[in-house]
């Protein structure tokens, strides 16, 4: 992956569901880990054995439509390949469990239940997670990947801790869509170019495949790089031969092509904003996904936002949640004023801040924005950098402690004054949206 044309070159099937990266995010550690531990925690969440007569099994069966409930409990009869105890039972026996991770990919919440991933596979979410940053090299979760944690905890929490939520629902909550979107968009220029080629395509009546002359795939490529054009600079044309190398290889192999587009394309699925056809079980070259309103407005949205060369940065920092809220719903309003945006800020470091020393200032800042989506409001990154140093001109600025020298710079260190909440929060309470509802969606 490059930062100015980052791609994810090696997306398969395997990780196709979004929400395995929560999974993961939710047994992984905010300091230094060994691989082995943490494979081993999400072996222990994912592949959990709810039995037969356990009440958990009734419980979460409940929540399995009945057009699903077949192929699932289809399951529990597992060959020896699959589960090895099976050779402990008679032939007239079956398995009287089912895994909890095959209850949550069956949930009648989920968009699709495709996607299964097995004990043997599970590295692919390992390795989709250092890809996009949310897992860093020493298996230690990135302040996104914190972020991402602290987000599906809470959830936890908010069921007494008594179950697990269904990690692999990417719609748990309203601002877990976005924080995937961003992850997303930090780590592959192709998405938004993958959505304008399938609107476009699917709108007009042209010929929609998985692979060939009219594989989505390789016109969103070509598209792209018809959008990019020829880079000049050095470092850019380095960068640049990732897309062709990517290009190359999709032209080269349409079992590539079409392996490398359902992940994508099943992504989308997963976080609202494209529908699939209802059948459990399809064609591997069958294309089944459907265009919908909001495939549409999220097309429309990212065409006005980021328009012309591609400004990945820029548009993370200074558009994504303005340009969400047009997909996911109305009703959002801006958060307005130096106070408010600080006001929010300081939330947010009360939830993630470190209990020790100082916060990365983007840290605060994305969960502020997260939080207040979450109640209704629009703030952007890049706002609420502009309102802390702002705030270091004014009499706010006591309550402000910085890092050194990192007060003037972008991804400055942080630590906010406890008591500056409580200020704050006084002087802009009149301004405070009156429920958690956030927007209408």
């Amino acid at each position: 992956m490059t930062d100015t044309y980052p791609m994810l070159r090696s997306l398969d099937p395997h990780q196709q569901r979004i929400g395995y990266l929560g999974a993961l995010a939710y047994v992984a550690t905010r300091g230094m880990d060994y691989a082995e531990a943490l494979l081993s925690r999400y072996q222990d969440l994912l592949f959990e054995k709810i039995y037969e007569d356990e009440g958990q099994f009734g419980n979460m069966l409940a929540r399995v439509s009945q057009e699903r409930r077949t192929k699932l409990l289809e399951k529990m009869d597992r060959s020896v390949e699959e589960e090895p105890s099976a050779i402990l039972l008679g032939l007239e026996d079956k398995n009287n469990w089912l895994y909890k991770s095959e209850f949550w990919l069956y949930d009648a919440c989920m968009p699709s239940p495709r996607g299964f991933l097995s004990k043997d596979k599970i590295q692919r979410t390992i390795d989709l997670a250092r890809w996009t940053g949310i897992l860093q090299p020493t298996n230690e979760l990135s302040e996104t990947g914190y972020i991402l944690q602290y987000l599906i905890k809470e959830i936890a929490g908010e069921q007494g801790g008594q179950i697990h939520p269904n990690l692999l629902y990417a719609q748990a909550r309203p601002s877990l869509p976005v924080l995937y979107f961003r992850i997303l968009f930090s780590s592959e220029i192709l998405f938004p170019f993958l959505v304008y080629e399938f609107v476009d395509r699917y709108d007009n009546k042209k010929p929609l495949a998985t692979r060939g002359k009219d594989g989505l795939l390789r016109a969103a490529v070509d598209r792209m790089i018809a959008c990019i054009g020829e880079p000049n600079d050095p470092e850019d044309i380095l960068a640049f031969r990732e897309i062709a190398d990517f290009q190359k290889s999709i032209e080269k192999s349409i079992k590539t092509e079409e392996n490398y587009l359902r992940p994508r394309m099943e992504i989308l699925v997963d976080l609202g904003v494209v529908a699939r056809k209802g059948n459990i079980e399809d064609k591997q070259s069958e294309f089944v996904w459907l265009v919908t309103d909001k495939t549409r407005a999220i097309a429309q949205s990212l065409r006005k936002n980021i328009s012309g060369k591609y400004n990945l940065q820029e548009y993370l920092d200074q558009g994504l949640f303005r340009s969400l809220s047009e997909v996911y719903g109305s009703g959002y309003r801006k958060v307005d004023g130096l106070e408010g945006r600080l006001y929010w800020f300081a939330r947010a470091l009360r939830k993630i801040g470190r209990d020790f020393g100082f916060t990365p200032g983007r840290t605060g800042a994305l969960m502020a924005c997260l939080m207040a989506w979450e109640e209704g409001m629009i703030l952007e990154v890049s706002e609420v950098f502009d309102a802390v140093y702002e705030a270091a001109r004014t009499d706010w600025a006591r309550y402000f402690h910085y890092s050194g020298g990192s007060r003037f710079d972008r991804e400055f260190l942080i630590r906010v004054d406890d008591e500056f909440l409580a200020i704050i929060e006084e002087r802009i309470k009149s301004d405070l949206p009156k429920n958690n509802n956030g927007g209408s969606r």
